[in-house]
């Protein structure tokens, strides 16, 4: 509820202009596509009117969309929901309230995300403590079951290894990794590749049976680096399901 001391401040700010009796129809825009102005309309005689404006802002109102609440948890006079102090508790047991439906003060998106987390923690330790929490693993991917070929053999490559090297071994994955592939560009004269590589080499091992890694010298193997639009070294590139989700050049 707005307080005479807040509107006498807004009626007496010059630049303030308030627009009884308005509603906002539309917005306007130039030849350019840009927002120009907002279309008004006058709600008690039907008028319709332009103002010019470059940027419009969205204020939702202070009314609480906490009906479907109403005889179900405790409400405070203007539809708020009532909440033991520093929780997000309401007077139903196991139900909690976040945000601006809860927040009558405040109401902004920095602390009504803050009252979010509070409820979502709250939820988690009440489902914990009632027993009623049950956890779902995503299964392991199976690595495909495939004889090695002639080639593979000869190329010493083997898809149940985590760490690979060349042209060969990418072509192989990329076709047949059900894991995410981080592929490696790296020269012989490039400094920072050799900083780089053990670094990429530990997380590497942190995420074995989940990741497969490839390293490709682009002086070994230029047509792949070529294709891959690789112009320095170091590069990252990820890939998943036959896509390139990510590129990172160092």
């Amino acid at each position: 509820m707005v307080g005479y001391r807040e509107c006498f401040r807004v009626f007496n700010n010059p630049n303030i202009t308030v627009h009884f009796n308005t509603e906002t129809v539309d917005v306007v825009s130039n030849t350019k596509g840009q927002m120009s102005g907002i279309l008004l309309r006058k709600v008690d005689t039907g008028e319709e009117s332009v103002l010019e404006a470059k940027g419009l802002f969205y204020g939702i109102g202070h009314s609480p969309n906490s009906q479907l609440l109403q005889g179900q948890v405790e409400l405070d006079s203007s539809g708020y929901v009532i909440v033991e102090e520093g929780t997000a508790k309401t007077s139903v047991e196991g139900v909690f309230a976040a945000g601006d439906v809860q927040d009558h003060e405040w109401r902004q998106a920095v602390t009504a995300a803050g009252s979010g987390c509070i409820a979502a923690l709250s939820v988690e330790r009440y489902l914990v403590n009632n027993n009623l929490l049950i956890e779902f693993h995503q299964p392991q991917a199976e690595e495909p079951k495939k004889d090695l070929t002639d080639r593979d053999v000869q190329e010493g490559f083997d898809i149940t290894c985590t760490k690979h090297k060349g042209q060969y071994a990418l072509r192989k994955l990329y076709h047949e990794s059900p894991r995410l592939i981080c592929v490696l560009y790296t020269s012989p004269t490039c400094g920072p590749c050799r900083t780089l590589k053990p670094i990429l080499g530990k997380v590497i091992d942190e995420f074995d049976e989940n990741v497969h890694f490839v390293e490709i010298d682009i002086e070994e193997d230029p047509e792949i680096a070529e294709a891959a639009g690789i112009m320095g070294t170091p590069c990252v590139q990820f890939f998943k399901n036959k896509e390139m989700i990510r590129s990172a050049k160092f």
